[in-house]
């Protein structure tokens, strides 16, 4: 296909927006995103749950498009769109024909700029949103994950859920919305990203045509904290009726950042990228003492957690522990083998050229690793992956197994 891999161009517009375009050619496809460096830790508990209340609210009419009007045109013209929120995040993508590109370079210029908050939508999107808090309540391990984050974030908007409060979504304002909008969906914290088959010069085009707009407010400032530290094991168990057992084990990590973020790859991808990782093989496959186990990194701009999760018989999660605990303790000690660290790079390797020959998932990694600062994730991740050795796993490790752990539980009544 002639892909060129990481080969991103970037360039600045009048208003700050940074632009970042990668050309694969022949596709006949482009991928159009807007990565906003905002999410749920720009929230106080007063407006929890704004930045994802608003992603659904752009979506029901602006200045050029009525509700619902974005849609409809999108798939008429044979794209792809969708957006998401994250902690540390937001962003908007339209994958599209790149014949009616302009189409998505003039819709989502529209989402992020021109929305009006029409307050009969507003209201009619709150139950909307309400059941999808309703709906996180039937899965047996909600009350675990939000322990989780309480624990390891105690204090910070890293412990307030994504979703927000039934309170908080009843009470939305207009004022409040539009107030947030203009503060964070602003250039100053905009990254457009652009990939697939189409020439620069139309990227620029098009960019300075949709994109070249100016707030007339300030950008809002950046909630920046430090993770705390736990002072203490904890263990935690809740019961109810579930007919097998759910177990978390979980430790202080590294925030996310160049230096660790590759090593924390390859161990994610030795103790879990498969059917035959680590953990899976030896307490899955060959001891059958869970039905199921995963274990990994999970990394913010400002925390992180090392977590293993799996569901077991009640009453083997004790002897589960022992095991997890022994399999981590010997990466630490550099007791792994190093077919099972080179077979994890080149997976890791591998998975990446295959998912950036797609437009929109080679956009996704640009728009990650340029709103959180990594810059270099994106661009070098073959060479810093190909580095991981055994001393740097194990050194990882060491200084996880460290800290004190977290142990939470759901066990049957």
């Amino acid at each position: 296909m002639g892909v060129n891999l990481f080969a991103a161009e970037e360039f600045r517009l009048d208003n700050g927006i940074k632009v970042v375009y990668n050309r694969i050619p022949n596709i006949k496809i482009t991928s159009v995103q807007v990565w906003m460096d905002t999410g749920s830790r720009n929230e106080t508990k007063e407006i929890n749950g704004i930045s994802h209340f608003l992603e659904h609210m752009v979506f029901k009419g602006t200045e050029k498009f009525g509700p619902d009007e974005i849609d409809l045109l999108v798939e008429a013209n044979g794209g792809q769109m969708n957006a998401a929120t994250s902690k540390d995040y937001t962003f908007y993508y339209i994958t599209i024909p790149t014949e009616n590109v302009e189409i998505a370079f003039d819709a989502i210029s529209q989402m992020v700029f021109d929305a009006k908050f029409i307050e009969e939508e507003i209201e009619k999107e709150k139950p909307v949103v309400l059941e999808e808090i309703k709906r996180k309540y039937d899965d047996p391990t909600y009350d675990m994950w939000t322990y989780l984050s309480d624990t390891f974030y105690q204090g910070t908007s890293y412990s307030m859920e994504i979703i927000g409060t039934d309170k908080n979504v009843k009470s939305f304002t207009r004022k409040q919305l539009i107030d947030y909008y203009n503060k964070y969906y602003h250039p100053h914290n905009m990254t457009l990203v652009v990939v697939g088959d189409i020439e620069r010069k139309d990227v620029e085009s098009f960019a300075i045509k949709y994109f070249g707009k100016k707030r007339l407010v300030e950008h809002g400032d950046q909630i920046v904290f430090s993770q705390p530290d736990l002072k203490d094991n904890v263990d935690k168990i809740f019961k109810k009726d579930v007919n097998q057992v759910y177990s978390v084990i979980a430790y202080k990590a590294p925030k996310i950042n160049e230096k660790d973020i590759y090593t924390l790859d390859v161990l994610d991808e030795i103790l879990s990228g498969g059917e035959f990782s680590l953990l899976n093989n030896e307490l899955k496959n060959e001891k059958g003492l869970v039905n199921s186990i995963s274990g990994g990194y999970s990394g913010l701009k400002y925390g992180g957690v090392f977590i293993v999760f799996y569901t077991s018989e009640y009453g083997k999660e004790y002897e589960v522990d022992k095991e997890v605990y022994r399999i981590l303790s010997n990466i630490a000690s550099g007791n792994i083998e190093d077919s099972l660290i080179e077979s994890a790079k080149n997976r890791l390797k591998s998975m990446t050229i295959f998912k950036r020959e797609k437009a929109s998932s080679e956009a996704e990694d640009i728009g990650f690793s340029y709103t959180l600062g990594l810059q270099n994730y994106y661009k070098n991740f073959m060479e810093n992956v190909d580095k991981i050795g055994k001393d740097d796993l194990a050194k990882m490790m060491q200084d996880i197994l460290k800290g004190n752990s977290v142990v939470i539980r759901t066990v049957p009544n």
